[in-house]
């Protein structure tokens, strides 16, 4: 017999951002203790952002599930939306949108890059950028890969680790939570990648991150399951680390990736434009999202 004793959505929320605070924690101390407190060893930023990964993202998100299994008879793939797989359809359409939305993306960051705070708040403005600066900086040591055996593992850290952990995290855990509790499919949507974007605190790369997150909870909705965001998180994350190592090759250009489109407008709005078709065929080609699925 079932346990009546059930979570509502709201306290598995809880659950999961307590679990990410306290894993948080642990990851720093961990990380100091064996590294040392230097943020700019390579060392350090890549054991990082695996820990970051695996213990503050999935491991919550684990955690949840064994609660779901214990109250509600609920097996891990349901927690996880594991319990069938990427069709070969919402692949090709997932890097056909990756094609198309570079230019307007671009434009997008280009644009978010260069908002400009009133005089008044020029303090506020300069600590941002600061911040934004010292991200970047640590960004780019993951992304800087001189040897092609390097270049293939920060694939595996910055594409599909991170695909994996913050997918479990923010679409598996946070989204599926709260379309299992009815809440609305476009409120949850929209409010997972709000608070995705937030939580990278880099405001003048929130828009653009804004949208990549709820491409991916869309994702989740429109296909009922978790494998194509991590595939098109991954895609986004370890085209940037390949692009890197071919521009430290000088097989193209610096920014290659990043710079497409910022310049040229009519691209700009081409690009959107082929992508929204593209979004309307993804969505009339999916199938109903089994609720079954949800946690």
């Amino acid at each position: 017999m079932p346990s009546k004793s059930r979570f509502s959505w709201p306290h598995k929320i809880l659950f999961l951002f307590c679990g990410m605070i306290v894993a948080m924690f642990v990851v720093a101390v961990a990380i100091v203790l064996i590294f040392g407190a230097d943020t700019k060893n390579v060392n350090y930023v890549i054991a990082m952002s695996i820990a970051q990964n695996v213990v503050i993202f999935i491991l919550p998100v684990v955690l949840l599930a064994m609660l779901n299994k214990r109250a509600e008879l609920k097996p891990f793939s349901h927690t996880f939306w594991m319990t069938k797989g990427p069709s070969l359809k919402s692949v090709l359409l997932v890097v056909l949108v990756w094609i198309a939305i570079i230019p307007a993306m671009n434009y997008v960051v280009e644009w978010n890059q260069n908002i400009e705070f009133p005089s008044l708040m020029q303090d506020v403005e300069n600590q941002l950028r600061n911040m934004e600066s010292e991200a970047s900086a640590t960004t780019s040591k993951l992304l800087d890969s001189q040897s092609l055996g390097m270049m293939i593992f920060m694939v595996f850290v910055v594409g599909i680790l991170t695909g994996l952990g913050e997918e479990f995290f923010f679409r598996a855990g946070l989204l599926g939570t709260m379309l299992h509790g009815k809440v609305n499919k476009h409120i949850s949507v929209w409010a997972v990648a709000i608070v995705f974007s937030a939580i990278h605190l880099q405001f003048f790369g929130f828009v653009p991150r804004l949208l990549l997150g709820a491409w991916l909870g869309y994702l989740l909705v429109w296909t009922g399951e978790v494998w194509t965001p991590i595939i098109a998180h991954a895609l986004n994350n370890g085209s940037i680390v390949v692009a890197t190592y071919l521009a430290n090759q000088n097989y193209i250009s610096d920014n290659y990736l990043e710079t497409t489109g910022t310049s040229n407008h009519w691209l700009a709005l081409g690009s959107a434009v082929v992508t929204v078709l593209l979004l309307v065929v993804f969505m009339r080609k999916s199938p109903k999202t089994n609720k079954e699925l949800m946690i």
